[in-house]
């Protein structure tokens, strides 16, 4: 308080709940003279003059509030150096206290139990003949000093008018003292506090958009009422519903990512690659189990070393190699007759010299293949011209002109493009014997 803030101050309020008097009672003869000659001086007219009743009709804003905005009763602290001090209790009338322009004048009222302000102040005033720069305090319950704050008194002339003090606290003040000016006495006739909305009370209020009882950002409402990006709030107290900008369509990722809603927000992921049939999703990669080397027909079979996966099953590689698949299953046999002459099949499947040690590994007797023959990398192929076939065996769907069995041999050499031989059966075919007129002969390749 000025170097007084618990100093001459007991939050005891004297003459709580008075009628307010037009003539209150004159401290002294000697204080009444003086405020005589003041009053003459300035040109104000004397509080007895009933010239200045009935000249305000004012409606408070809380007027229609339930509890009472206006001081309840002067309050201890108050000095001697103000006259009718009670005329500053209640509504505003036209009648007022007179703060003398003398130090340290000071008139301190109640606001009264239950109606402590939280807002600003207005200060209603009379009898200015020049603007003057006052002073409001703002003290608790128990006298202690809030904050204070400048008076600004600038209408001239008669009739009631309107200041502002701005509350710069965030408590509720109990008591308010307005302390008297240096250069020009004043006339209080009335102050009226506010009730400013309380971020975290669960009801929006003034400038809140939201208020969802805390005051806690993250959860829609932020930490001063206002409502986060991403959000909608709504009731009191407000609850906050996140906005899933990915089911509305606002949320717009680059190609190749998806939308992901998160609070307040979303987030762009890289797309989880597309898995059709008949891939697989082994751990977090999309894989072919018909030629993925380390999920072979199904997710963690991995190839040994030297064999390769072809239609899911893992088969010998090396020098020369020769691979049939077809389109449907059933049992077909693949031949391979070396340029020495010797025939490699499921009925001489080596590796011996009775087949120059080419060798059948796979012989499928009833699915799509493979059937698969092969030198492996520490043996030799003999040079020269290799003939190959396809013998179609048995199947529950023969193939006939109108369903055809497909089928390709893929032949491969180390350094060289894989050659590619499709083909077509529309009969049953068959023959131990391959070679170049049969019906069963695929087609011929030259090693190396």
């Amino acid at each position: 308080m000025r170097g007084m803030a618990h100093s001459g101050f007991h939050p005891i309020p004297l003459g709580r709940h008075l009628m307010r008097s037009r003539t209150g009672s004159l401290l002294s003869w000697g204080l009444g003279a003086t405020l005589a000659l003041l009053l003459g001086s300035c040109g104000v007219e004397s509080l007895d003059d009933g010239g200045s009743d009935g000249a305000l009709t004012y409606t408070s804003e809380e007027s229609s509030l339930t509890w009472d905005p206006y001081a309840d009763a002067v309050a201890s602290g108050t000095t001697g150096t103000v006259l009718n001090a009670s005329a500053a209790v209640g509504a505003p009338d036209g009648q007022a206290a007179t703060l003398l322009s003398l130090l340290n004048t000071a008139l301190v009222l109640d606001l009264g139990a239950g109606e402590e302000g939280t807002g600003d102040l207005r200060v209603y005033y009379q009898g200015l003949s020049l603007a003057l720069v006052a002073q409001v305090d703002f003290l608790k319950a128990d006298g202690t000093l809030i904050g204070s704050s400048p008076l600004h008194l600038v209408e001239l002339g008669l009739g009631t008018h309107v200041a502002v003090a701005t509350y710069p606290g965030h408590e509720p003040y109990r008591y308010v003292r307005l302390r008297g000016a240096v250069l020009a006495l004043y006339l209080v006739d009335a102050v009226e506090t506010s009730i400013r909305p309380i971020c975290g009370d669960g009801v929006p209020g003034g400038v809140e958009v939201c208020d969802d009882g805390n005051q806690l950002s993250g959860d829609g409402c932020n930490s001063v009422c206002q409502v986060e990006t991403g959000y909608t709030c709504a009731g009191a107290p407000s609850v906050c519903t996140d906005i899933d900008e990915c089911a509305l369509g606002t949320g717009t990722c680059a190609p190749g990512e998806v939308c992901v809603n998160t609070p307040g927000g979303f987030e762009c992921e890289e797309e989880e690659p597309t898995c059709n049939s008949p891939r697989l999703v082994c751990g977090e990669s999309c894989v072919d189990p018909n030629t993925d080397n380390n999920h072979c027909g199904g997710c963690g079979n991995v190839c040994a070393q030297g064999k390769s996966c072809v239609s899911g099953v893992c088969v010998g590689t090396g020098n020369l190699q020769f691979t049939a698949t077809w389109s449907r299953g059933g049992d077909a046999d693949l031949y391979v007759r070396t340029p020495s002459g010797k025939v490699i099949s499921f009925e001489n499947t080596g590796p011996d010299e009775g087949t120059d040690f080419g060798a059948l590994d796979v012989d499928d007797l009833e699915g799509d293949g493979p059937e698969n023959i092969f030198w492996a990398p520490d043996q030799t192929p003999p040079s020269g011209t290799y003939d190959f076939c396809l013998s179609v065996i048995e199947f529950n769907h023969p193939p006939s002109p109108g369903n055809p069995l497909n089928y390709d041999i893929k032949v491969r050499v180390p350094g060289q493009p894989d050659r590619v031989f499709p083909g077509a059966y529309t009969s049953v075919e068959s023959s131990s014997n391959c070679a170049p007129g049969e019906p069963t002969y695929v087609g011929s390749v030259t090693y190396p």
